[in-house]
């Protein structure tokens, strides 16, 4: 799966622009730094300041640049949809994934019943909610980890989601296996051994009160944080990014050229 940052990387100047300023680097100087990324060969901004005095040039400065500034900030959105999408998706699945391994029933011999094909048939489904469970931990570890330069916020959320070492010596017992990158593995026999010597202690290291409950309470916080995970473009850059539109609207380009022509009118009788 393609990254959001990879995505954004790909826009070249407008990733490195949003990812300075979710940093808290908002400045006028990067919002000349957007505008002069936008041309080739000259900048931007100083097509607008440079020209602000001859109407006609001001005018084409602005057309030349407006379009610009629409794809680029129209790209801008369409990678944070991208992520929030991806976002929602990833918490979406762990949390369900966590409540489903939290209502697991572990108690696979249901109080020492000698009917060995219900006894697997527990075992199976339990073994299998472990198993998606760890899964999905692993791919929202993998998101959030890849994405963690994307805001502050994510890679703060990503560091939450990397203290499952924290409980390796419990998880080890019950054949979960917490890696060097945070991610989880599973041992199917050594689970499967737990789940019909202990359940009770599987319960309690895997269930409600230990590493499922815990992990959806954390996927369903980080759900109520989607809106906030990558700011706006004007949440990032406050009134500079008003003050821009404004700059090309085309009531400025029109009232340019109105102006130009004013001036031409009234050289030709004075």
């Amino acid at each position: 799966m393609a990254t959001v940052s990879a995505t954004a990387r790909n826009t070249g100047m407008m990733y490195q622009f949003a990812a300075k300023s979710m940093n808290g680097n908002t400045s006028n100087r990067s919002m000349q730094g957007l505008l002069g990324g936008l041309s080739s060969s000259n900048s931007a901004w100083s097509n607008i300041t440079s020209a602000a005095g001859s109407g006609l040039s001001y005018a084409n400065a602005v057309a030349s640049n407006r379009t610009s500034l629409s794809s680029l900030l129209s790209e801008y959105d369409s990678t944070k949809k991208k992520f929030t999408t991806e976002y929602d998706s990833a918490m979406g699945d762990l949390s369900k994934a966590a409540k489903t391994l939290k209502n697991t029933n572990f108690n696979v011999s249901e109080g020492g019943t000698a009917d060995t094909d219900k006894i697997e048939e527990n075992t199976k489904a339990a073994v299998g909610a472990v198993q998606d469970f760890a899964k999905k931990y692993n791919e929202t570890v993998s998101f959030l980890k890849d994405n963690k330069d994307v805001s502050n916020r994510v890679s703060a959320l990503s560091n939450s989601f990397n203290d499952a070492g924290y409980f390796a010596g419990s998880l080890s017992k019950v054949g979960v296996t917490v890696k060097a990158s945070g991610e989880l593995s599973v041992d199917t026999d050594r689970l499967t051994k737990a789940l019909k010597d202990d359940p009770k202690s599987v319960e309690n290291i895997l269930g409600k009160d230990g590493f499922a409950g815990r992990t959806e309470k954390k996927a369903e916080n980080a759900q109520r944080q989607s809106d906030k995970m990558f700011p706006s473009v004007s949440s990032m850059m406050g009134s500079s990014v008003s003050d821009a539109k404004r700059m090309y609207s085309a009531n400025t380009v029109n009232r340019s050229m109105a102006y130009e022509s004013l001036g031409s009118l009234l050289n030709m009788y004075f």
